[in-house]
């Protein structure tokens, strides 16, 4: 199949650092079990509990996506205009998806799981100066067009977590799975994209970056509880954002472990995620993550295939900013 190479260019610095305005996401299960509501507020847009057990699935499965000629990092992308097709999709309606319990793969073996990779929601002008912010943002209208063709299409959000768990012992996954991940911690997560998520019933995984907590344009430490809480699944950044493949393995572990631990004691959460800043590392780093307890590590190379001797370096299928629904679309299909 042809495969969409999707805007703009692998540039070093691939999750901006700067303050922005916005918001950021949750973790979310699917829709088997009966659905406990609790509402939380703080100084932004309601946090829904719907929690749903993948555990609870149990009925026949289709065979997930695949994505072909998956892209290389450092290979350029170029924006297309935002364009927004129309998208058949109730947006109230939970899409049904089955799965089976499936044996524990053998080694080598290839699970198929886009990992879509988000930055920013918020509106920039195609004609902006900040190139590089425009294309790291989802406008938010266009951010829910995606949803809404996800949800008809009948995919359903999964966490990393659960998708490490079915390579490495078979647990089952929906038929149509998909991550969507959110990389920096900005604060138009919580206050554009989550509500969002709420209202097309998907889930979240989110990279924090420890030292830009509660900085202008990043989410406070307390609406990263919230989202914990409401079910967001919480991944490590770093603890500023640095390049890790310039540092020493006693620097780098710093970075490593230190943001592992810093996240999981302010949010008592679990953190077994990690995402590399700018997708940049070396040789040793992904040995470092492994050592630091993480049990995956997410990159910014093109592709949704996925192996056990990989689970260090996963691929993503980024979503890059002036993204037409229908190359989004295409990025998704065999």
């Amino acid at each position: 199949m042809n495969r969409f190479l999707l805007p703009f260019r692998t540039h070093k610095k691939e999750c901006d650092p700067r303050p922005a305005p916005g918001g950021r996401w949750l973790r979310l299960g699917f829709a088997m079990a009966a659905a406990a509501v609790l509402a939380v507020s703080c100084n932004g847009p309601a946090i829904t509990v719907l929690p749903r057990s993948l555990n609870q699935l149990n009925e026949a499965a289709a065979p997930a996506p695949r994505i072909d000629q998956p892209a290389q990092a450092g290979d350029e992308m170029v924006a297309s205009p935002t364009a927004e097709p129309a998208v058949s999709a109730d947006p109230q309606t939970t899409p049904t998806a089955t799965a089976v319990p499936l044996a524990q793969p053998k080694p080598g073996a290839v699970t198929v799981v886009p990992i879509l990779m988000y930055h920013y929601i918020r509106e920039l002008p195609p004609n902006t100066p900040d190139k590089l912010g425009y294309g790291l943002s989802i406008a938010p209208k266009l951010f829910d067009a995606e949803l809404a063709y996800l949800a008809s299409q009948s995919y359903t959000s999964v966490s990393m977590d659960d998708v490490v768990r079915h390579m490495k012992s078979g647990t089952p996954l929906p038929a149509k799975p998909v991550v969507l991940s959110f990389d920096d911690g900005y604060a138009d997560f919580y206050t554009a994209a989550w509500p969002l998520l709420q209202k097309y019933h998907f889930s979240a995984t989110v990279y924090l970056v420890v030292d830009f907590l509660g900085k202008p344009g990043y989410m406070s430490w307390q609406q990263a509880q919230e989202l914990k809480a409401a079910g967001v699944e919480i991944g490590a950044h770093t603890l500023d954002h640095v390049d890790l493949a310039k540092l020493s393995p006693a620097q780098a572990r710093t970075q490593i472990a230190g943001s592992r631990t810093a996240l999981q004691q302010r949010l008592s959460a679990p953190v077994d995620t990690f995402a590399y800043p700018s997708g940049q590392f070396n040789t040793e780093t992904p040995k470092l993550v492994a050592e630091a307890g993480f049990s995956s590590a997410v990159t910014t190379a093109f592709g949704d295939k996925h192996t056990t001797d990989k689970l260090m370096i996963m691929p993503r299928v980024r979503v890059p900013g002036g993204i037409r629904l229908q190359d989004y679309a295409a990025n998704l299909k065999a």
